[in-house]
């Protein structure tokens, strides 16, 4: 890979990478070393096709890549601290603007819940749902990625929307 389509695919995919990373990890410096990471191994693999989706190819190194690191954290019995992302200026952005303040502060407030609840998933449920819903991506995609069969991915999905059903339902604001 030359460095000018390097360059092209950090320019055009890297905010994504990022924010997938910042919400996979739950911490900004594991975020920041997953995201060079996974540029590493990308450049390293070489196996780019423009052709195909290079997001989803990105998006699947940082996913394996995270998963062998917190197999591998597992395994060593380590613990991290969790920090939790508050960017209320993103959630802010998912507001319709027209709305009266009530109700952007309301709409802020559930919007701040779900990712909480999104952060408490599991790591099995919570890879499939950001990268479903986050970086919209085809359960197709998702498997290959995670190497994992479509009806597992639908499956683990499925879960996820229940718990997160169930605990938005129990969420008074």
């Amino acid at each position: 890979m030359n460095s000018s389509n390097f360059s092209g695919y950090i320019e055009e995919y890297g905010k994504d990478v990022y924010s997938f990373c910042i919400y996979l990890t739950r911490n900004k410096d594991d975020a920041d070393d997953l995201y060079q990471q996974t540029f590493l191994i990308a450049i390293e693999k070489d196996e780019i096709n423009e052709n195909d989706n290079p997001k989803s190819y990105l998006i699947a190194i940082a996913a394996n890549t995270w998963k062998n690191r917190v197999r591998k954290e597992l395994w060593r019995k380590k613990k991290a601290d969790i920090v939790y992302l508050d960017d209320e200026n993103e959630a802010t952005e998912a507001v319709d603007e027209h709305g009266s303040a009530e109700d952007l502060a309301v709409k802020k407030a559930e919007i701040t819940a779900l990712r909480k609840y999104v952060m408490k998933l599991p790591d099995k449920l919570r890879v499939v749902i950001l990268m479903f819903y986050m970086e919209d991506l085809p359960v197709t995609t998702i498997a290959q990625a995670l190497k994992i069969p479509e009806g597992t991915v639908k499956s683990r999905l499925n879960k996820a929307r229940k718990k997160l059903k169930e605990w938005m339902a129990d969420y008074e604001g």
